[in-house]
Order: C-alpha cells, then sequence, then structure tokens
C-alpha cells in the first residue's frame, strides 16, 4: 500500500515585519523576545527535519507576512502565506490550500521548541493510517491553547472561526467542533511561550525529553543565559 503523503506547517512570524511575542517583550524586551522567537523556530524546524526524514511528510512554513515569504530564515522548508483576517481564517486558508496538495494535514506553533521528536511522529503514525473514519491529533498546550493540530479532513472556515483564540478554553472549542466527525487523540501537553514565566516552564520540560537536538539545547542555554529572575510573568 502506497503511503499518505503528508503535509507539516509551522505557523511563524517574521521580525521586522509583525510585531510578535508582546507579552514576552514586555517583561524581556524586543529585541530578546524576537531572538527567542528565532530560536524557537529554529528548534521545531530541527524536529520537523527530523521527522520528515523517517515518513513521507513535507515540511513548509506558514508565513504570516505574503512581503516576508522571501526572507532567508523562511527558506528551509517551502513556504506559503498565511492569507489575511483573524487567526481562525488563516488557519482556514491554510488547511485548505495544503489539502489540495496532501493526505493529511499537521500544523504546529513555533514557540513550542521543546516538542520531543516522538510526539510529532506519533501523530504522523496517526494520521498516515487508512480507517473508516476520519482521524484527528491534538497536542494540548499548558494555557488551553494548542500546539498541535493534525486532521484527515479539511475543516471549514466555519467550524475554525468558531473557536476561540488565545483564550483557555481554545482546545477545547476545537474539540467541540470535530468529536463527532471522527476519532481524536490527545498527545500529552506542553507549555508554549508568551510570557517570561514560560520561559523556566519549558526549561524544566526539556529536560525530561529523552533527546533532545542541538537546536533545542541551544534554547536551554539561551534562557540560561537570560537574567529572569525577578522579571514579571
Amino acid at each position: 500500500m502506497i503511503p499518505r503523503q503528508g503535509a507539516i506547517a509551522v505557523f511563524v512570524k517574521t521580525p521586522g515585519y509583525s510585531s510578535l511575542k508582546t507579552r514576552l517583550a514586555a517583561s524581556i524586551g524586543q529585541t530578546a523576545a524576537e531572538r527567542f522567537h528565532l530560536l524557537s523556530a529554529k528548534a521545531v524546524e530541527a524536529v520537523v527535519q527530523s521527522v520528515a526524514k523517517q515518513n513521507p511528510v513535507t515540511p513548509y512554513w506558514a508565513v504570516a507576512e505574503a512581503a516576508a515569504l522571501s526572507e532567508p530564515v523562511w527558506q528551509q522548508f517551502s513556504s506559503l502565506d498565511q492569507g489575511t483576517g483573524d487567526l481562525g481564517t488563516r488557519l482556514a486558508h491554510v488547511q485548505q490550500v495544503l489539502f489540495e496538495r496532501h493526505a493529511y494535514v499537521i500544523f504546529l506553533g513555533a514557540d513550542t521548541p521543546q516538542l520531543p521528536a516522538a510526539y510529532l511522529n506519533r501523530a504522523v503514525e496517526l494520521l498516515s493510517r487508512f480507517t473508516d473514519r476520519p482521524q484527528f491529533v491534538i497536542g494540548p498546550a499548558s494555557d488551553g491553547g494548542f500546539y498541535l493540530f493534525g486532521s484527515q479532513i479539511c475543516l471549514t472556515r466555519e467550524e475554525w472561526c468558531q473557536v476561540p483564540y488565545s483564550a483557555a478554553n481554545t482546545a477545547e472549542m476545537l474539540l467541540a467542533q470535530i468529536q463527532d466527525r471522527g476519532d481524536v487523540h490527545q498527545l500529552p501537553v506542553l507549555t508554549d511561550v508568551d510570557t517570561v514565566h514560560e520561559l523556566n516552564s519549558i526549561r524544566q520540560e526539556m529536560s525530561h525529553v529523552d533527546f533532545c537536538l542541538p537546536e533545542q539545547w541551544q534554547i536551554v542555554e539561551w534562557i540560561q543565559a537570560q537574567d529572569l529572575e525577578g522579571r514579571e510573568s
């Protein structure tokens, strides 16, 4: 049986084109926050590359700014424009584009650099299956959002837009949209970084990962080099 060809899209913003990590920047400064975002994206990139070497998946950057698609930082993967509108509209757009080319689609955020390759491999394994019912995979984030979402079917724009984003019940509401449409598999909870407090959380989570890539250790070293004591979360 021919393996199902999937897609993994990492959602990113580009320093100099968009404001990013504003809550983190309020504590450590804009330059440091942008540095974290780029280092974190490189760590996620390394995880995706390691998984893509073992599985029939194509990695993409989903770039927030159309003008930044040609930026050198986003040339390691194929790049596509997130489109315009709110986050739900952009998620719907990227998923629709990728389902024109692939049998399943996985979305990743760029702010969970501690993501174990084993979690992503598990998502690929589940979505590669030929089953009677559609398969979904979600990686819940500790703040109520999600750091990974994978699907064998394309959700409608309305379904994406009915989810409240950056809320304590984001993952819960996304699950409510899909729970009757197929089988839902949940990965372990991870922390994604929005505030300085969460920098220490991902460092602690990284210490429990069986195997870390060099790019992931670089994040740990960067966090350790920051003067975080006394900073507000």
